[in-house]
């Protein structure tokens, strides 16, 4: 009996240990596809609709990456198409069929919050003694050691995704992906690409 209570013990252990370390990530589903006919995607036109180009083609290739590990072709927007305000659907749809693609995984980022958190430095005094009486001051060589300020910046970034049937133009897939408390943005585009890609395999559209 008692080995069967530390094992229990030990099993809660792990498992509030492994909650506390799990990703601050949360995916809302807006359309699963249950809808449309099961399709699997094979050949995908990525497009972050942004008016930051260096940004569109930073999270288009991080989605490409993330697709190209699972064996999953991917063409991305960025180095024929930018955008501003507006996508243009028939041109979207028209590049998509120059290349060949089944589906257009279109992104947009509708809110990114950051934060920032400011710890004073500290300030010390290293003292050495040179030899003599040990509690005379001035026999000491003094070092003031001085430490910067420390700044802490955390990310939250939403994002929507949806999947477009290159043929029938229709939406056949969509989530919203959240990633909370990053450290930078090269970190939350990476998070989220990898969320949209994984998702997009559990719902069986790649």
């Amino acid at each position: 009996m008692r080995q069967r209570i530390h094992a229990f013990v030990l099993l809660a252990f792990v498992m509030v240990f492994a909650s506390g370390c799990a990703d601050q990530t949360q995916v809302v589903k807006i359309d699963d596809g249950r809808a449309n006919p099961a399709k699997v995607y094979k050949n995908l036109l990525v497009v972050d609709v942004s008016s930051d180009a260096n940004r569109q083609e930073l999270f288009e290739n991080e989605v490409i990456k993330e697709l190209r590990s699972i064996r999953v072709d991917a063409v991305a927007a960025h180095p024929t198409l930018t955008f501003r305000d507006n996508v243009p659907r028939e041109r979207l749809t028209t590049y998509a069929n120059e290349i060949g693609a089944d589906g257009i995984l279109l992104s947009r980022f509708v809110s990114v919050e950051a934060s920032v958190e400011v710890e004073a430095g500290r300030t010390d005094m290293r003292s050495t003694c040179r030899g003599g009486d040990l509690v005379d001051y001035f026999l000491y060589d003094h070092e003031v050691i001085s430490e910067p300020d420390s700044i802490k910046a955390a990310y939250d970034v939403v994002v929507i995704s949806s999947l477009y049937d290159v043929v029938t133009k229709e939406r056949v897939w969509s989530i919203q992906s959240t990633c909370f408390d990053r450290s930078n943005m090269s970190d939350a585009l990476r998070d989220e690409a990898r969320i949209i890609v994984q998702q997009l395999r559990d719902d069986d559209r790649i």
